[in-house]
Order: C-alpha cells, then structure tokens, then sequence
C-alpha cells in the first residue's frame, strides 16, 4: 500500500522508532504492494485483483472516474480493509456519487494507518458520456501523510484522469492515469509522487459473467497483470476470483444485492503474507 522511496529510507528509518512501526516500515519497504496514492477501494475490486479499471460502480472514484457516467442514481459506500490483518494497516474509505444531467459528480476519503503514521487522500471526481460509446473522468486529489515525533504532515495536491469506451455490448476499454504531471510532495521536494498508467478489457457474457483483464505500470517500477472473473451463481448473488503478477496474489469473494443495497466482501492472499479480508457497502438511493 504505502511506498518509499530510496532517497527518503533513511529519514523514515529515524522516523520509526516503535515496534509495530518498525513492522509496517518494513512491509512498506519490502513488499511494495502498491503506491498508496493511487490505492483501489471496493470489496469488488478486491475480489478481482483490482483489475477494476472497466468496472462501474460507486467505487469509481478509487478505480476509474469515467465510470461515474454510467450512475443512475445517487450511490453512497463504505469500505474496510485490514492488510495482513495487522490492524495498523487497516484502511477505510468512503464514497458518495450524485448524477446530474451533464455528468455525475462525487467525492471520496480513504484513511490508512494509525496513530503514528497514517496516509489520507480527499477527492472531488466528475465523470460525463461523451456518446453511448464513450466517457471520460477527471478527479483533483488533496494528499497527505502524518509523521508523529514532531515530523508533522507532507501533503500535496494531485490529479486523475480516466478514459472508458464500449466499441460494442459486451465489450470494454478502459484507461486510467494517476498523476500525468509528475507533481512532487509541496514539503519534500526530493519526493515525486508516482505516475501510474492502466489499461484493462472488460467482456460481459449477456450479465451473466464478466471477464477483466488488466495492466498497470508505474513508471519507476516493473509492470503488474491483473485477471479476475465475476459470475453471477444465482439471482444477485456473485462469485468472484482473480490473480495479480508482482506481488503474487491470489483473491476471492462473493457479491450480493438486495434491492438497491450492495454488500460485497473479499479475501485477497500474498504469497508470503497472508490474508487480506476486504469489505463494503453501498447503497444507490
């Protein structure tokens, strides 16, 4: 989730100076899972590996704002994860997404952390169709990190942009960039947030099953592949899997709806470790 950058190792290393702090340092720097900027939400992105970038949902604010467009009603959601089930690594988040004639608008807030350290990202996200075959996304992100010990906040402000076409029913092509620009953090200047590129192929068997196919390169990192599959087992009810190259991830989870609200929950796997439980809600009123 969160990263570090080498020039700054040794200033986070003073930094954390208690147990479980040392511990999540650690995770950050050996198992780089993803730039914690540009962390997915949804217990349904999860259950595929987050190979979200085609999906439309509330959650489109963390996956693809393009994916805005496609609401038809106003959708609020919560979600909860717990990385490795150390609750210093827990996450939550929040979404709300009001449709208007030209586009919808909406906002979000993640947390990850504790106490000690902790990462927030605030977003303003508006999404519009262009034509039935395409839409489009921006979001404006306020970032911030918090260092106890005196060291106070880094914050910065960055953008999204996001990108979805349906050349036909069943198919779709999604694209999604994290801070095209290569802004730095305001208070560290040595410290570029990463730029992060995706690109994923969506193809609905008549709603029945959905196959998500996905790429993600950050520019100072090798590639990631992403593939998952959702499919509907009985009447609202979704069973979902996936697998994530780079850090070797296995995930799972099962989806249900019950009239207009969505309860999703998700497991995803590290090889070395362990379980990642993943849960939200959402509610289209």
């Amino acid at each position: 989730m969160c990263f570090i950058s080498k020039p700054l190792r040794g200033f986070w290393l003073k930094v954390f100076l208690l147990p479980e702090a040392s511990l999540i340092l650690w995770l950050c720097i050996s198992f780089p899972l993803r730039a914690g900027d540009n962390y997915p939400a949804g217990a349904r992105s999860a259950g595929v590996s987050n190979a979200s970038v085609t999906l439309t949902d509330g959650w489109c604010t963390f996956n693809n704002q393009a994916g805005l467009a496609y609401l038809n009603s106003v959708v609020a959601g919560v979600y909860f994860e717990n990385k490795f089930l150390v609750k210093e690594l827990s996450m939550q988040a929040a979404t709300l997404a009001i449709p208007f004639k030209p586009g919808t608008l909406a906002v979000c807030y993640r947390f990850f952390g504790y106490s000690k350290y902790y990462e927030s990202k605030a977003g303003l996200a508006f999404g519009r169709k262009f034509s039935k075959y395409f839409s489009a996304g921006i979001q404006v992100d306020y970032l911030q990190t918090h260092i106890a010990e005196g060291y106070g906040n880094y914050n910065t402000v960055v953008a999204e942009i996001g990108l979805l076409a349906n050349p036909s029913k069943n198919f779709t092509i999604g694209f999604h960039l994290f801070n095209p620009n290569r802004i730095k953090h305001k208070t560290v200047p040595e410290e570029t947030v990463p730029t992060i590129a995706r690109l994923g192929l969506g193809y609905s068997f008549d709603g029945k099953a959905l196959l998500v196919f996905e790429t993600e390169k950050d520019l100072d990192q090798k590639p990631i592949y992403k593939g998952g599959v959702e499919i509907e087992m009985l009447r609202k009810l979704y069973l979902r899997g996936g697998y994530a190259t780079g850090y070797e991830q296995l995930s799972f989870g099962l989806g249900y709806k019950f009239k207009r609200l969505a309860a999703d929950i998700a497991f995803a796997r590290h090889y070395v470790l362990g379980f990642t439980p993943h849960v939200s809600l959402a509610y289209a009123f």
